[in-house]
C-alpha cells in the first residue's frame, strides 16, 4: 500500500504531546480561504520554484523540454499548466531552487523513517503525528500506517478537520492516543463560504471524539473571517458542552507566511490584504472564553 506525501518532519514540538515525527499527506476536500499549505490540497505533486535560493542562471530554462519556465520581472515564473513535472529543472539547479512537492510512497517506507525516530523518545515523550492535508483523505493509508505504528507502540496522533463521515472516524480510535482537529467557525453557511464545506458532520465527529479519546481543538483566529466576537462566543460556548476525554482549545495566531506559496503554484491568495493578527486580540479571545468556562490556551 502506498500513499501521496508531502514531506516528513522527523523533529516537531507543536504536533502533539513531545517530540513528533509527523508525517504530512497530500489531499484535502477542504479549501480554507487561510489554508497556509494550498500545495497540501490536491494529491498530485507540485513543482515549485524558491526565489530567494535562485541565482537566474537560466539553466532551468534552457534545459525545460516543454518549455514551462521562463524568466521574467527578474524571477523564474513556472507555467503549471505546461509543466510535466519531469523534474530536469530540479535535476540540473545548482542551488536547489526548483523542487518537486510530494512523492508517492510505501506504508513501509514511511515507518522505516518513523522508525528510525525512536531515538527522540528515549530522552523525552514523543511518537507519530499524520498530519495533511487531510489525514482521512487518503483514508486506507492512514488507518493502515496508524495501526503498524500502534502495534508497535508507537504514540499515535493526528491532525484532522473532521470532515468525513463519523463510521471512517470511529474505525481509526483503536489506534489513536490523541487527536487535534481544528474548529474554523461555528455557523454552517459561513463556514462553507470560508472553507466550501457544512461544519454539521465535523461538529458531531468533534462531540462523539470528547467522549472517547485524548482531543485537544484549534481555533485559527483569522481576522475577518471568523475573529468576530459573536463567533468567539460560539465557539466557547461549544467547547463547555464536550465530554471529559476534551482536553482544551488552542488558539492560532494567524500569520501571512502561507501567501508566497499561492504565488509558487500561480494561484491567487484570497486573503493577500488581511494582516496578521495582533498578539493582544488573541489575549483578548482567550480572556474572553476562559470567562465563558471554555480550557482556552494562546498557541
Amino acid at each position: 500500500m502506498d500513499g501521496m506525501v508531502l514531506k516528513i518532519d522527523r523533529c516537531s514540538k507543536h504536533d502533539g504531546p513531545g517530540i513528533r515525527t509527523v508525517v504530512f499527506l497530500k489531499g484535502c476536500p477542504l479549501r480554507c480561504r487561510w489554508c497556509s499549505t494550498p500545495d497540501s490540497q490536491l494529491m498530485e505533486p507540485h513543482l515549485i520554484h524558491m526565489e530567494s535560493l535562485c541565482a537566474l542562471c537560466g539553466r532551468c530554462v534552457a534545459n525545460c523540454p516543454e518549455k514551462a519556465l521562463c524568466i521574467k520581472d527578474g524571477t523564474v515564473v513556472v507555467d503549471h499548466a505546461a509543466c510535466t513535472l519531469c523534474g530536469r529543472c530540479v535535476e540540473l539547479c545548482l542551488n536547489s531552487a526548483m523542487k518537486v512537492t510530494g512523492v508517492r510512497m510505501t506504508m513501509d517506507e514511511v515507518y522505516g523513517i518513523i522508525d528510525r525516530s525512536r531515538g527522540f523518545w528515549t530522552r523525552m515523550p514523543g511518537g507519530v503525528t499524520l498530519s495533511g492535508g487531510e489525514v482521512l483523505f487518503q483514508f486506507e493509508f492512514a488507518k493502515a500506517l496508524l495501526k503498524k505504528c500502534h502495534d508497535a507502540g508507537i504514540d499515535t496522533n493526528i491532525e484532522t478537520s473532521c470532515f468525513a463521515p463519523m463510521d471512517k472516524v470511529r474505525e481509526l480510535l483503536p489506534y489513536l492516543d490523541h487527536i487535534c482537529c481544528d474548529v474554523k467557525h461555528m455557523d454552517d453557511e459561513t463556514h462553507k463560504r470560508l472553507t466550501g464545506v457544512s461544519n454539521r458532520g465535523i461538529l458531531e465527529n468533534i462531540r462523539m471524539l470528547s467522549r472517547e479519546k485524548d482531543l485537544i481543538l484549534r481555533y485559527p483566529v483569522i481576522p475577518t473571517c471568523n475573529d468576530s466576537d459573536g463567533n468567539v462566543d460560539a465557539t466557547a460556548d461549544f467547547v463547555t458542552t464536550l465530554g471529559e476525554r476534551f482536553n482544551r482549545i488552542d488558539l492560532l495566531q494567524y500569520h501571512v507566511m502561507g501567501a508566497v506559496t499561492y504565488s509558487r503554484l500561480g494561484r491567487t491568495y484570497t486573503l493577500e490584504d488581511v494582516p496578521a493578527m495582533p498578539r493582544e486580540r488573541m489575549t483578548a479571545i482567550r480572556d474572553r472564553m476562559l470567562a465563558r468556562g471554555a480550557r482556552a490556551v494562546l498557541a
